[in-house]
């Protein structure tokens, strides 16, 4: 009987093809395991460190003056180079965050305080993947993980080194959550343009969230500059587009458009006057224009040598975000919502990498603009590639080997984050090497207070530790507080170039403490009015004979045993 015969056949038939589907779900999810594994143990690996910031000193100091009530620090107190001078505490709002999880929680406030501020930002880009491939690419419909994990994974080495306990961090997750909301805004544009639905006049709540988060990130961080530029390049793409539009409709429609461009660009102007609520108002924008280029004798300040090794993986991020721009723009017409959305993505990508390779903090900036395209570019050219030439592929025992050599790495990078923490707990920590810790205790323990010249960086630490018996000369609030002629005799006397001797000999200098590396060594030696008195691995201190000094002196000649100091741990603060 026909009927019996292909019975089994049709039912074994349908448990087959069910089986194997279920073998390519299974393989799937697991590939989507991989993934999140590979993600995870990068984010924690890259971001998780717990070494203080040069500033962090700072930041905790002025962020409790505010939490006791006495206000903004206005005019500087705390040197001898710049007394009574302005001071644009123009990231205030980091000090009250920072120093409220300090002292509300301890170290471990500071510490996973920035891991979720990192890790949020980290899901708003990967969430901004997910909704600019709706826009850019609806064909995949389908997405390989792996893909969009081996491009995080190298997004997050770049943005490692920007992952420190600084206000770099609010534009960091700031610049992602405006890119996620404009992402939803461009998807919101695109939908009304495939299916002809009238776009509403007032524009979307994602675009009226801008001026709010340019307000609250004005007072954070002076990155919000980056922000204004981002969205400034969104309203012009979108009202080009929209232009194009009403030149080629009715009247009817030309009045809808026309009502719905004053309303962007009403908005674009909120955006930018947002910022200016903050305790200095218009004069936050002339000083950020009077000091942008004060920089470039500080390391993250100088240029990305483009013909070296240096900062490989931020320049294949920079490739890779070039060949994307080529394998997302439409080859054939796709509205124009698609093109105004890749337009104002390429201008900004490009503005981003150019500053990117002008300045090296950038970098981090750059890498979490580029991650959105970066990973659909690679994935559609891996479909592209598979496609064409299928023996790319990996077979199961390749793909299987490949899978437990990653999965072995993402342990490991767990396994030293996690044994530092084992070790450490959440304290936070900074080098003996890298501040004058032993140089301060040989100072406290002989009695030495005065001017002390140092490198700006050893500022906040020196300032926490002597102030206010003792004064810097210059400190990392650097052009927020010190005129550049105070700026510029400080690295005259640090490289030894012309003018050295203007730190020594046109401002009251008690005592000089200086790394060991620096060249400036044998001027000091060779200084009369200079008494060599301590070195350690990581400075030497010098101190001039004087009324502030004269009496640490004697007393210090009649000590035989000159180290016999405490030696504190270095752990913040």
């Amino acid at each position: 009987m026909p009927g019996l015969g292909t019975t089994p056949f049709s039912h074994r038939g349908n448990d087959v093809r069910t089986e194997g589907e279920n073998r390519v779900r299974s393989a799937e999810q697991a590939r989507a395991v991989l993934a999140i594994l590979l993600v995870s143990a990068a984010a924690l690996y890259f971001f998780g460190g717990n070494v203080a910031d040069p500033d962090l000193w700072a930041h905790l100091q002025y962020g409790r003056t505010i939490w006791q009530g006495q206000g903004l620090p206005a005019v500087e107190t705390y040197s001898y180079s710049a007394p009574g001078a302005l001071f644009y505490d123009h990231e205030w709002l980091t000090d009250v965050v920072f120093a409220g999880l300090f002292d509300g929680f301890g170290p471990a406030g500071l510490v996973f305080g920035k891991l979720l501020v990192l890790l949020l930002m980290l899901l708003l880009v990967l969430d901004t993947v997910r909704l600019d491939r709706e826009v850019f690419a609806p064909e995949q419909r389908t997405f390989e993980t792996l893909t969009a994990a081996v491009v995080c994974v190298l997004a997050i080495a770049v943005i490692g080194p920007g992952a420190t306990f600084r206000a770099q961090l609010f534009t960091m997750v700031f610049l992602a959550f405006e890119g996620w909301l404009l992402a939803r805004a461009d998807r919101i544009r695109v939908h009304a343009d495939a299916t002809g639905t009238p776009l509403p006049i007032l524009p979307a709540r994602e675009i009226l969230a801008i001026p709010p988060l340019l307000l609250l990130w004005a007072n954070l961080h002076g990155g919000f500059l980056v922000g204004i530029g981002m969205f400034g390049l969104y309203c012009a793409a979108t009202i080009s587009a929209d232009l194009l539009a009403w030149a080629g409709s009715d009247s009817t429609v030309r009045s809808r458009v026309g009502r719905r461009l004053l309303a962007l660009a009403a908005v674009g102007l909120l955006a930018l006057a947002a910022p200016l609520a903050n305790p200095f108002g218009w004069e936050l924008y002339g000083y950020l224009a009077r000091t942008l280029d004060m920089h470039d004798q500080i390391s993250e300040w100088h240029p990305v040598d483009l013909f070296s090794t240096d900062f490989l993986r931020f320049k294949i991020v920079v490739a890779l975000f070039a060949s994307s721009l080529v394998v997302l723009w439409p080859r054939s017409p796709r509205g124009r919502s698609v093109v105004a959305a890749l337009a104002w993505r390429t201008a900004f990508g490009v503005v981003a990498a150019v500053l990117a390779f002008r300045h090296q903090r950038h970098t981090v900036l750059f890498a979490i603009v580029a991650v959105p395209l970066v990973v659909l570019a690679v994935e559609r050219m891996r479909r592209a590639l598979v496609e064409r030439w299928p023996y790319l592929r990996p077979r199961p025992p390749v793909l299987a080997a490949i899978s437990i050599g990653a999965a072995a790495l993402a342990f490991l990078q767990i396994g030293i984050w996690a044994r530092h923490y084992v070790d450490h707990g959440v304290a936070i920590r900074y080098g003996r090497l890298d501040y004058p810790v032993d140089a301060i205790g040989f100072l406290e323990k002989h009695g030495f207070q005065g001017n002390v010249a140092m490198p700006f960086e050893w500022g906040a630490y020196a300032i926490t530790r002597m102030a206010p018996s003792s004064r810097v000369f210059i400190d990392g609030r650097f052009e927020a507080v010190y005129p550049k002629a105070v700026i510029d005799d400080y690295f005259a006397f640090m490289n030894g170039s012309e003018g050295w001797e203007r730190l020594l000999d046109a401002y009251p200098t008690d005592i000089v403490v200086v790394q060991r590396w620096r060249d400036i060594h044998p001027r000091l030696f060779a200084r009369d009015d200079l008494l060599y008195v301590y070195s350690d691995p990581a400075s030497l201190v010098f101190v001039r004979e004087g009324p502030r000094t004269r009496a640490a002196l004697a007393r210090m000649a009649a000590v035989q045993d000159r180290t016999d100091f405490p030696r504190l741990a270095t752990y913040f603060p």
